[in-house]
């Protein structure tokens, strides 16, 4: 049915039109009243922009048993694809012990299934519609309350190299902390830890990344919010409108980037540059958003500075880097 296929541009969709299983003679039956999820994601960003997407319907369709999703990946088990997005599921309130999560591995029969439209993604569809932003907002981390500083900077430093970020940011990250911020790494908290953090935020500063997509649904709408593009892509374009949409006013953006390392010899792949950033153009940025105070500067990296971050991440990635002046 046309309504299964899952998008994420609009030029048309990332599913196939399946052929028909041979029948099945000892196929599972799912009994009861299901939800048709779409695709099933294991990381995070796509998770919550594309596999969360036809959630909102769980407002409009009555009572179901659960959600059924398409698994991305074949897998031996297939609670690996979900174990690690239950405690997301919780937080909307949608516990094991109501609600089952299924990506079934081999053909099943389902006795009833609901199928709605995606109401949010990415690109075209990151405002995501109505519905589902009302839903989102009424169900995810209802049971969690705001707790964390007021101030913080979500941080990139602590992730893998290949995901892409800037050099120095631990430099960046001792400037904030010296304004008064707390630097924070998402991906060491649990999901509560998280949403209670967003809630109790005041002023974030971040680079473009994916966990922005979680903050943009559940802060405050006086919370204010700065992005620093941190490459080649225009990822920042999504959080900017999703911000903009869901808070109600646009984040300040800042494009500070002076150009971008990658592996030396091979293609560029734009999330997995690590770019340099005009520092002191950042804190201006900052201070005329009213992030930083007014007559705060930031001096330049030293060359002796960047040479020995060029040559840290090369050590990290296995391979020396080159740069590409300028953002393409």
């Amino acid at each position: 049915m046309p309504e299964g296929h899952c998008f994420r541009y609009a030029a048309g969709p990332i599913t196939l039109e399946p052929h028909a299983p041979e029948a099945v003679d000892t196929a599972e039956r799912l009994e009861g009243r299901w939800l048709y999820g779409g695709l099933l994601y294991g990381h995070f960003g796509h998770f919550l922009c594309e596999t969360t997407s036809r959630l909102w319907a769980l407002d409009h369709v009555g009572e179901v048993d659960g959600i059924v999703f398409l698994p991305k990946n074949q897998m031996t088990h297939e609670r690996r694809h979900f174990r690690h997005h239950l405690p997301f599921f919780a937080a909307m309130g949608l516990t094991e012990d109501r609600f089952q999560i299924r990506a079934p591995q081999a053909p099943v029969v389902i006795e009833e299934l609901a199928l709605a439209e995606p109401g949010f993604g990415i690109g075209d569809m990151i405002e995501g519609r109505p519905d589902f932003r009302a839903f989102m907002q009424a169900n995810l981390g209802r049971d969690v309350g705001p707790d964390g500083p007021e101030n913080i900077y979500i941080s990139r430093s602590q992730l893998p190299s290949k995901r892409g970020s800037v050099l120095l940011e631990t430099l960046i990250e001792k400037r904030m902390e010296d304004a008064g911020y707390t630097v924070f790494h998402p991906q060491n908290h649990d999901l509560a830890v998280q949403i209670a953090t967003y809630k109790a935020a005041r002023r974030i500063v971040s680079l473009d990344a994916s966990s922005l997509h979680l903050a943009a649904m559940i802060i405050s709408p006086e919370t204010r919010v700065a992005i620093l593009n941190r490459g080649p892509t225009n990822n920042i374009d999504d959080y900017i409108a999703q911000f903009t949409r869901w808070q109600g006013r646009a984040p300040t953006r800042i494009e500070a980037v002076k150009g971008v390392w990658y592996p030396e010899g091979r293609r560029l792949k734009k999330r997995e540059t690590h770019a340099t950033l005009d520092l002191p153009l950042v804190c201006k940025a900052l201070v005329a958003g009213g992030f930083l105070p007014k007559g705060t500067t930031w001096r330049a990296p030293t060359d002796a500075q960047l040479n020995s971050a060029v040559a840290a991440m090369s050590d990290r990635m296995g391979q020396p880097l080159q740069f590409l002046s300028g953002k393409k």
